[in-house]
């Protein structure tokens, strides 16, 4: 049975490779299908995925792939880094979802409902990244869309549920001088902002500006994740 220093040190691991992966593979598929060429640049129609009477004005991309995160996994080779990034990103956010869950202990019962909101929505992140590696874009939108809302939303609600979950068990911690649940309140406001902003941008055919404000929201989520590694034991961090 391991100690509390080891399980800490396996915990910090795991959080370092899921961070790695997402962030890593994301913009290491994302470079290579930005310099791919051929048909990445070539006008794209995906009308005939939808029915007839849906509003599918957004659905032609005349400057060829737009810049999001999941169009990298439409095409070989970025998709081989893109779907590792993912589906290994998606396995890693699970298991560490039921370990925080396991280490949030809060007091008071808004605090427990958040932390088993924090689980469930960590859990559908998880799943939702596995899948969306089967569903590309360019074959399957309305279900890559689909799961990539699923991402999104519960991004969003497990930030906000585990940082007001976790808010009286690291009053104590802080990160470069700043208490880490502030820290967590500031991610969660980028998060949301930038997801709003996405969404509108969309709306509008800003599809580049929309790209990077989601760029911006995985990048809010990876930070939430990597402000469990403060909360551990000091040996386990060197």
């Amino acid at each position: 049975m391991m100690s509390p220093i080891q399980r800490d040190e396996v915990f910090r691991r795991a959080i370092q490779i899921g961070v790695i992966l997402v962030v890593g593979c994301c913009l290491i598929s994302q470079v290579m299908m930005q310099l791919g060429g051929g048909e990445r640049d070539e006008p794209m129609d995906l009308r005939d995925q939808v029915a007839d009477d849906f509003d599918d004005e957004g659905l032609v991309f005349e400057d060829g792939f737009p810049p999001f995160i999941s169009s990298a996994g439409a095409l070989m080779p970025e998709k081989i880094v893109f779907n590792i990034g993912l589906f290994g990103g998606g396995l890693v956010m699970i298991f560490l979802s039921f370990e925080i869950f396991h280490r949030t202990k809060p007091e008071g019962r808004k605090r427990e409902v958040c932390n088993v909101v924090a689980l469930i929505s960590g859990i559908i992140i998880g799943f939702s990244m596995m899948q969306i590696v089967a569903h590309p874009f360019n074959t399957s939108i309305i279900m890559h869309i689909f799961w990539a809302m699923n991402i999104f939303w519960c991004a969003q609600i497990w930030i906000a549920t585990l940082t007001y979950a976790r808010g009286e068990i690291d009053t104590d911690v802080q990160w470069r001088g700043w208490s880490i649940t502030r820290v967590r309140w500031v991610t969660f406001t980028v998060a949301i902002i930038s997801f709003q902003a996405m969404t509108l941008l969309v709306a509008t055919g800003h599809l580049v500006e929309s790209a990077i404000l989601e760029w911006t929201l995985t990048f809010s989520a990876e930070a939430m994740m990597l402000t469990m590694i403060p909360t551990l034991t000091t040996s386990a961090l060197e």
